[in-house]
C-alpha cells in the first residue's frame, strides 16, 4: 500500500536531493550499493539494518526511500561527550522487500495522524533530562523525519491548546502541502509537563470547544504524546492527569517515549528483548517504536505515605529534570492532579499522600543514591553520577532502620520480613531494569504488571556494592546467598508491601518513587501496591509483544 500524502524529502538536512543509488545486495543485514571513485574503480558502500529507521514506498514510483540515523561522538573518551546525529536518506529504484519489510513503513500509524478533531498529537522536548541532548535530537532528527511524512510542527504555549487548529486546514488538507499537523512544546521549568498534563481535559480544536461553547458535550479526541525525555517526562503525566482524563468516556492517552534522560529504565525495561535481537541503538528504536509501535496499558503503582511526608526531591523544587515528581498545592490554592499534596503555609517542601509510578519505589541504599546524587556537579556526568555518588555512601555503611512487611497475593495479612528491622536495601518495582544493563528484577516481562521486591539486610558497604555490580550480570544478585544460615537477596513478587521508617536523622528518612523524593517523619511509612485500570497507553516494538 502506498502512502497517501506528500513526501517531503527535500527537507532532510544534508540530503537534498536524497542520494539516488542502485542496491545491488542485501547480505548479512546490510544494504550494498557501488559508486565510482575518481579513479574509476568501484567502492562499495555499506547501511547496516540497525542504522534503518523506515522505509518508504514512493507513490508515484516504483522507487523506495531508505531512511537511516548515524551517531558519533564528539569525544568518546570524555564524561561529556555529545553524540552528534546524522539523519540520511537514499533513494532506491528497487529493494528487496521480502527481508526488509519489518522497516517498510506503508501507511501513517493511527496515533500520528493528528487532524484537530477525533486525532491530537503533541511533542514535548524536555530541555533538562540527561544531559540535554532532546533539544538537538528533536531538531536534527525527529523533526525532519515528521516532516518526511507530511506532518507540521506548530510551535504553541499551553494557553492555546484549545484552539490548536486554525479554519481551514484541522483535518488532513492544510494548503501548504501538509497532511498533518502537531503542536511542539519545549519544557522551561519542573512543571512544564504536569502543567501539560491538567490542560488535557477538555481541549481539541476550535470545533470541539465551539461544540461545548452551543451547549453540546464536548467531544474527547484521541491523544497521542512523544516524548523526548527520561523517566520523569513519563511520570509527569502519570501524575499531572487528573481523573477526568483517565475517566470512562476520556480516552486514555498514548505515549511514545524517545529515550534522552538518564537511565531510561521504562523504556529499556519495556524494549530488553530487542536488545538481544537486533544491534540497533536505543534511540533508533525508539523512533522505530514511534513509527511502527503498538500502544498497550502501561501498569502503574500507587505510594502511599503517612501524614506530615514532605515531597523534598530537588529536580521537583528547583529545574526541570528527568526526576520530576508531581504536582503539589500553593499555599493552599492549587488542587494537585493525581498527587493530591498540599503546603503548610509558604513552605518550600509541601506535604503529599501519594503518588502514581510505573518503575520503582524504594527505601535504603538506592533511595538515598538517587536522593545525593541530583545535584548540579553530579548531574553533569549523566549515567556515571550514580556510581560517583554511590562510592561515597557505601563508605559509610549505613544499616536503615525499619520494618518492612509484604502482603501477597489472596492474602488480606501482612508477613514481617526481618526481625532485626535494619536493611541496606528494600525496592519494589514493576520493571526489570534500571539502567540498559542494571537487571534489577529478572523476572519481570514487559508490560507484565507484576510487583516485584527485591531487599536484604544489613551487610555493610563491600557486600551491598558486590550485590550491585551482581545485577550488571544478568541480575544474576537474586541469587546471592552468604553465612551459614543461608541469608542473602530476597525477592520476591508481592501484592503490596509497607515500610515503615524508626531512623531519627532526616538524611535516612527519604524514599524514592520514580525518582522523585519523599521525606516521611519517624515513625512514618511508605505502603506501595498495584493499581487497577488503565492511566496511559505507552508504544512499545511490535517484536516486544
Amino acid at each position: 500500500m502506498a502512502i497517501h500524502m506528500p513526501v517531503n524529502v527535500a527537507r532532510i538536512p544534508d540530503a537534498t536531493p536524497p542520494r539516488e543509488v542502485q542496491i545491488v545486495d542485501y547480505r548479512d543485514g546490510q544494504l550494498l550499493w557501488a559508486t565510482q571513485n575518481g579513479d574509476n574503480t568501484e567502492h562499495v558502500n555499506r547501511l547496516k539494518s540497525e542504522e534503518i529507521v523506515f522505509i518508504l514506498k514512493r507513490p508515484e514510483s516504483d522507487g523506495y526511500l531508505v531512511y537511516s540515523l548515524t551517531e558519533a561522538s564528539d569525544d568518546k573518551e570524555s564524561d561529556d561527550a555529545k553524540p552528534r546525529f546524522q539523519v540520511s536518506v537514499l533513494f532506491a529504484a528497487q529493494l528487496p522487500e521480502e527481508p526488509l519489510a519489518e522497516f517498510l513503513l506503508d501507511v501513517i500509524p493511527a496515533h500520528l495522524r493528528s487532524d484537530g478533531r477525533n486525532q491530537l498529537l503533541d511533542v514535548i522536548v524536555s530541555t533538562r533530562s540527561g544531559t540535554g541532548q532532546a533539544p538537538a535530537f528533536y531538531e536534527g532528527v525527529l523533526h525532519p523525519l515528521l516532516e518526511a511524512l507530511g506532518l507540521r510542527e506548530q510551535r504553541l504555549g499551553l494557553a492555546e491548546q484549545a484552539d490548536q487548529f486554525g479554519d481551514g486546514e484541522a483535518a488532513g488538507g492544510g494548503t501548504d502541502g501538509y497532511s498533518y499537523r502537531y503542536r511542539l512544546t519545549v519544557t522551561k521549568s519542573s512543571t512544564t509537563v504536569r502543567d501539560f498534563a491538567r490542560g488535557l481535559a477538555g481541549t481539541g480544536s476550535a470545533e470541539v470547544n465551539g461544540n461545548a461553547r452551543n451547549g453540546a458535550k464536548p467531544a474527547s479526541p484521541n491523544r497521542a504524546i512523544v516524548l523526548l525525555s527520561g523517566d520523569g517526562g513519563v511520570i509527569d503525566l502519570l501524575n499531572g492527569i487528573d481523573q477526568s482524563v483517565s475517566g470512562k468516556d476520556t480516552p486514555v492517552p498514548t505515549v511514545a517515549v524517545l529515550p534522552l534522560g538518564t537511565g531510561n529504565a521504562l523504556f529499556h525495561s519495556l524494549h530488553k528483548p530487542l536488545y538481544t535481537a537486533q544491534g540497533a541503538s536505543h534511540l533508533i528504536l525508539g523512533l522505530r517504536t514511534l513509527f511502527r509501535g503498538i500502544p498497550s496499558p502501561l501498569p502503574t503503582f500507587r505510594a502511599s505515605f503517612s501524614p506530615g511526608s514532605r515531597l523534598v526531591s530537588s529536580a521537583e523544587l528547583a529545574t526541570d529534570s528527568n526526576t520530576n515528581g508531581p504536582s503539589v498545592k500553593t499555599n493552599g490554592n492549587t488542587e494537585a492532579n493525581g498527587a493530591n499534596s498540599h503546603t503548610n503555609g509558604n513552605s518550600p517542601h509541601p506535604e503529599i499522600d501519594h503518588l502514581l509510578g510505573t518503575i520503582v519505589a524504594s527505601y535504603g541504599f538506592h533511595a538515598s543514591l538517587v536522593w545525593e546524587s541530583d545535584t548540579p556537579a553530579y548531574r553533569a556526568h549523566g549515567s556515571k553520577r550514580f556510581g560517583m555518588a554511590a562510592a561515597e555512601l557505601l563508605k559509610l555503611s549505613h544499616a536503615y532502620s525499619a520494618k518492612v512487611e509484604v502482603r501477597h497475593r489472596n492474602s488480606s495479612t501482612f508477613i514481617p520480613l526481618r526481625k532485626n528491622k535494619k536493611f541496606n536495601y528494600v525496592l519494589a518495582t514493576m520493571m526489570s531494569n534500571l539502567e540498559k544493563t542494571f537487571t534489577i528484577s529478572p523476572e519481570s516481562k514487559p508490560l507484565d504488571g507484576k510487583l516485584r521486591l527485591v531487599h536484604f539486610g544489613d551487610v555493610g558497604g563491600e557486600r551491598t556494592m558486590e550485590v550491585m555490580m551482581a545485577a550488571y550480570k544478568e541480575g544474576s544478585h537474586v541469587r546471592m546467598r552468604w553465612g551459614e544460615d543461608g541469608e542473602g537477596v530476597g525477592y520476591e513478587e508481592v501484592e503490596e508491601v509497607k515500610v515503615t521508617i524508626e531512623e531519627k536523622d532526616e538524611r535516612w528518612r527519604k524514599v524514592c518513587v520514580d525518582g522523585t523524593i519523599v521525606e516521611v517523619g519517624k515513625g512514618g511509612w511508605m505502603k506501595v501496591e498495584k493499581e487497577e485500570g488503565e492511566r496511559l497507553k505507552i508504544l512499545v516494538g511490535r517484536r516486544v509483544l
